[in-house]
């Protein structure tokens, strides 16, 4: 008996002292909360780099307290527009970045990854270090929180293929007052641990790519956005022997070989220029008539990347970035068997929903914000 009212007696304590713990935490959290919106005021408003990069030290110091609270994965942070926070949906992981720009208006990405640990079902906190200036195979290379192609994320894209999950980030990052990319960059946790690794082999018949890397003219407008929108279908209507109509149809798919030449701007390597299916369809149409297949092309609409396809300007100037400006084509990653795969037949829409969110923007390089008149 007496055993029994002692069980009741701490079950009330601990009913009573809960919602006092969720209110401190709470308080705490709020607290964090507030000076870290006052500190990244003055990471991308202060007059000086010194001042700026100062700002973003005690930043840096501040967030890894905050994220090393219990519950601190359920708080959900607010910081504008001026820090991405992406969360998975299953829970997994959350990743914070945002950029610091200097007075000659360079980009300096910064970021954690609060992730779960399998073995200790606690969250971890792993800071990110921006080493783009050091990466040369940009896109073929695994990289590590010590050694990342740092960006700003503006999305995160979870799929699974037979019992596994797959996450993919679309990023962006200014660079300097030459050039801007955008990223398409995937990240795993091997062995059930909290260990970001960036850059996966999960692009179809592209043995050495990891990541996808747009790298364009400063001023220029890419789009890179995961969406629901339209791919054209080829379908075989007839058999070239017979001439009986058959029911096999086909993706008119196109798949792009990174460069094999280095640019001259920081060794760089790019994307080659896809070499468009629209004529190779066209004439398999016209071939078709009474003595071979005939093709109807239709639209079929699927969730996919969908970005678009950057190009010189000018013949002669491939590998220089500053003069890459979009081709006019659009582009899409569809996933399909545990793979993202390259389609050059991607016919994006227009609808009411914004194409970029309000982050994408960077900085005004020519007259920044913070700069002192």
């Amino acid at each position: 008996m007496k055993m029994m009212n002692k069980i009741i007696l701490f079950s009330m304590a601990l009913l009573v002292l809960l919602p006092v713990a969720q209110g401190q935490n709470k308080e705490l959290m709020t607290h964090y909360q507030s000076e870290l919106n006052q500190l990244y005021g003055q990471v991308f408003t202060a007059p000086t780099d010194n001042e700026r990069y100062h700002a973003n030290e005690s930043v840096l110091q501040l967030l890894s307290e905050a994220l090393a609270e219990e519950n601190s994965f359920k708080w959900q942070w607010d910081f504008g527009n001026r820090v991405s926070v992406l969360t998975a949906s299953d829970n997994k992981f959350r990743i914070f970045t945002w950029p610091v720009v200097n007075d000659a208006g360079e980009y300096e990405c910064f970021g954690f990854v609060q992730a779960l640990n399998e073995k200790t079902k606690e969250y971890d906190i792993t800071q990110l270090n921006d080493r783009s200036d050091d990466i040369v195979n940009r896109q073929e290379e695994v990289l590590g929180p010590d050694r990342w192609l740092g960006a700003v994320y503006q999305e995160l894209i979870v799929t699974t293929y037979e019992g596994r999950t797959f996450y993919t980030l679309l990023g962006w990052n200014g660079v300097d007052c030459l050039t801007q990319r955008r990223i398409i960059e995937p990240i795993c946790f091997k062995s059930g641990g909290s260990t970001p690794q960036f850059g996966q082999n999960v692009f179809r018949r592209e043995s050495n790519l990891r990541r996808v890397v747009l790298e364009y003219r400063h001023d220029a407008m890419v789009s890179l956005r995961y969406e629901e929108q339209y791919l054209h279908l080829t379908e075989r209507v007839q058999s070239r022997r017979s001439g009986r109509s058959s029911l096999a149809s086909f993706f008119s798919s196109l798949f792009s070989n990174p460069s094999r030449s280095r640019g001259r701007k920081r060794g760089r390597r790019g994307p080659s220029r896809p070499v468009s299916t629209a004529a190779r369809t066209s004439a398999a149409v016209q071939r078709g008539g009474n003595r071979g297949p005939t093709y109807k092309v239709t639209d079929k609409k699927e969730r996919m990347i969908i970005f678009d396809q950057v190009a010189p300007q000018v013949p002669g100037m491939e590998g220089l970035y500053q003069y890459y400006v979009p081709s006019g084509v659009e582009m899409a990653y569809v996933f399909t068997g545990g793979k993202w795969e390259l389609y050059d037949t991607a016919q994006g829409r227009a609808t009411d929903k914004k194409l970029n969110k309000d982050f994408d923007k960077p900085i005004e390089k020519e007259a920044p914000a913070y700069q002192v008149q």
